[in-house]
């Protein structure tokens, strides 16, 4: 799957995380690494789906909820029972993996006439 964020923007991910979780109570940890530069932010995402269930509703602001940089990174998302731990390698469970894709805001086009 493929995740898409603008810098600064507020979004929307809808995923379905909960048919492949075994624990309870259940905490998300988004893991993401840049792809050139390697480095990693982690940080926990609370669901705020009405029908759990069904899908995963996550609300996310580029720049408030995370900082990062443009580009393209690896995602990884564990089900933990922590609902404070940021360190995958001590989560319960991997439940999901893509890419994610971290757009510019919008730059003004440029044009040129040949001379």
């Amino acid at each position: 799957m493929m995740l898409q964020i603008d810098k600064g923007e507020t979004k929307n991910w809808y995923l379905t995380l909960t048919e492949k979780v075994t624990i309870s109570p259940v905490y998300f940890l988004f893991s993401f690494t840049h792809r050139l530069t390697n480095t990693t932010t982690n940080v926990i995402l609370t669901d705020i789906s009405s029908y759990p269930d069904r899908y995963n509703k996550f609300s996310v602001v580029e720049g408030t909820t995370f900082d990062i940089y443009s580009g393209e990174y690896l995602y990884r998302v564990f089900a933990q029972t922590s609902p404070s731990n940021t360190d995958p390698d001590l989560a319960n469970e991997l439940v999901e993996q893509g890419v994610m894709k971290v757009n510019d805001q919008e730059q003004p086009e440029v044009y040129y006439t040949p001379s």
